[in-house]
């Protein structure tokens, strides 16, 4: 059976309209990264004007205002579905990216935590 892990990476977004920095490495016990997945505390309708730039070892995955609202989803899709596919090399690489918030909306409070999931697969025995 291939282990899976699934590594969080909380970015808190202090404000409207804040840019947070992304920066952390991948788990050394794990060949790849093999998706994502981001969640926030709020309504689709909130993501429409979010975005994410994120590189996996200097390597783009997604560009400057990538649209978050495309690597999220809501609970009626099974969870083992959820996941934007990539492939790329986990083993301690470097990820690097902005959330961008989308700015003030009614019914958001800041500050608040969006979650980057990143789906780790083939441990390092």
């Amino acid at each position: 059976m291939n282990a899976i892990k699934y590594q969080i990476v909380k970015v808190t977004v202090p404000a409207a309209g804040a840019t947070v920095n992304i920066n952390i490495n991948s788990d050394k016990l794990y060949k790849k990264v093999t998706g994502i997945l981001v969640t926030v505390p709020y309504v689709m309708s909130f993501l429409n004007k979010s975005t994410l730039s994120l590189s996996i070892n200097d390597q783009e995955v997604f560009p400057d205002d990538f649209e978050v609202k495309l690597i999220t989803c809501d609970s009626y899709v099974p969870t083992n579905e959820r996941f934007y596919k990539l492939e790329e090399e986990a083993d301690g690489s470097t990820v690097k990216g902005k959330f961008k918030d989308g700015g003030a909306m009614n019914g958001i409070t800041y500050p608040y935590t969006a979650n980057l999931y990143l789906k780790l697969e083939e441990k390092n025995w």
